[in-house]
């Protein structure tokens, strides 16, 4: 908006000066505006609720049930002898 009438807090008497048209025109505006907020917050929750149940039990069950193979050893004891640490993260 112009003239400061943003920054002075005159937002809601702009409007009422406004023609029926641009009311109609600004009252469209804000409700595509009001969905797309919706949509990208349902998004956003839809992430955080996936995210939180994807790990967890399910983790620990895959881990217990992978076989180690002498390719696996191999690699472990090279390591080892070169003298790098195998720092492992338990995520709870």
């Amino acid at each position: 908006m112009e003239n400061g009438y943003v920054e002075n807090g005159y937002i809601s008497r702009n409007y009422m000066k406004m023609s029926s048209d641009d009311r109609r025109t600004f009252d469209r505006w804000l409700k595509a505006n009001a969905i797309i907020a919706l949509i990208f917050a349902a998004g956003v929750i839809a992430m955080a609720v996936a995210g939180y149940n994807s790990g967890g039990a399910r983790d620990g069950a895959v881990a217990e049930n992978t076989k180690t193979t002498p390719d696996v050893v191999a690699s472990e004891r090279r390591r080892l002898r070169a003298g790098v640490r195998n720092v492992q993260y338990k995520h709870e």
